[in-house]
């Protein structure tokens, strides 16, 4: 997925839209790139709200919206950020402006012409694919320019025959991809906005994600220590920090999930401290054994066998975290908590011979 893939879901850009305050300083956005794969890069890219722009770090309440997103809006938080400006925010008529970040191979460079080339796939989706229209693959070299993290960036223009003008910018550093997106209906709506591109590209700041947290966090419990859950934990609330703090930031920016519905996201507190549960996984998953080279059908009698058996579901891990306070209300000490979760199933119904 591209920049373009955020464009066609609608829903989502309506209810980013909705930060429209501006503030007094640019706000900065770190975002975590994942891989094709589901994995997460081992990078961070932060970078800051252009002069004239608005995003949704820009409005002064947006600790509070952010708490009603659901969990798809706010992976789209994690790995993309758009800016509008304040008198257009919506619709094809309006500027838009993005910075989109995708994991790449960490064993070799990132290949920049490969992103671009998947840049334009999503630009011939459906809408641009129907009878009247033909796809957008007008691509040429607008310019270039210097930034002192990136080196010197190349300018594509996209020409589309709907009339819309693309202005596109990639980089690459260490295993992320990162593409900026400049968007307008026409070339003399887009060519006085360019220099925001240019100024959005020079604020981007990629680092390794033990030194820089996402604005959104997510703990892959499964691949990490408990000693480096609680370091990343630590990076979000440091000791010292007030409770009420705490919970606000945890509220705001950790993502958690659940392992079904007996297993509550909700933060509870409890004499001051604070609780929840930050992730689960399966134990099969280190148990899993390599498929037969050669499939052979099961014989009537395993058949048997098998339907007599109760099915039994592998067991769950999950992991919760305790923000311990003292005397003061303030963080004292972060716990890291991993118990065992069995499901029972129901008695198998006798097979007849």
């Amino acid at each position: 997925m591209v920049v373009n893939t955020f464009l066609r879901a609608s829903n989502v850009a309506a209810l980013l839209a909705c930060f429209s305050s501006l503030s007094i300083r640019a706000a900065e956005y770190c975002l975590s790139p994942g891989k094709r794969d589901g994995a997460q890069a081992n990078t961070v890219v932060c970078c800051s709200t252009p002069a004239g722009w608005q995003g949704w770090k820009d409005d002064l309440h947006y600790r509070d919206r952010i708490k009603r997103l659901d969990a798809y809006s706010r992976a789209w938080l994690r790995r993309l950020v758009s800016f509008h400006q304040p008198n257009c925010k919506e619709g094809p008529e309006c500027a838009y402006l993005a910075l989109d970040t995708r994991g790449r191979d960490s064993r070799g460079q990132p290949d920049v012409e490969a992103g671009l080339r998947d840049f334009l796939d999503e630009l011939e989706q459906p809408q641009d694919l129907s009878p009247r229209d033909r796809p957008c693959v007008a691509v040429s070299r607008f310019g270039s320019f210097h930034t002192e993290n990136s080196g010197v960036l190349t300018i594509w223009r996209i020409r589309c025959p709907s009339g819309s003008q693309h202005f596109v910018t990639l980089l690459a550093q260490r295993d992320v991809l990162v593409t900026i997106e400049l968007k307008a209906p026409d070339i003399k709506d887009i060519l006085p906005r360019l220099g925001s591109l240019k100024e959005l590209a020079r604020s981007v700041r990629i680092t390794e994600a033990s030194l820089a947290l996402p604005d959104v966090v997510e703990i892959n419990v499964d691949d990490l220590s408990d000693t480096e859950i609680r370091q990343q934990l630590l990076q979000l609330t440091p000791v010292g920090t007030h409770m009420e703090k705490v919970y606000e930031v945890l509220q705001s920016r950790l993502y958690r999930d659940s392992v079904g519905p007996n297993f509550s996201e909700d933060m509870h507190r409890s004499n001051g401290d604070l609780s929840t549960q930050i992730g689960s996984y399966s134990s099969a998953v280190f148990r899993r054994k390599r498929p037969p080279r050669e499939f052979r059908p099961p014989t009537a009698e395993e058949i048997r066998q098998h339907i007599s058996t109760p099915p039994t579901l592998p067991t769950a891990i999950v992991v919760q975290a305790f923000w311990k306070s003292d005397k003061q209300h303030k963080l004292r000490d972060i716990e890291i908590r991993r118990s065992v979760v069995e499901y029972k199933s129901k008695k198998a119904m006798p097979v007849s011979p």
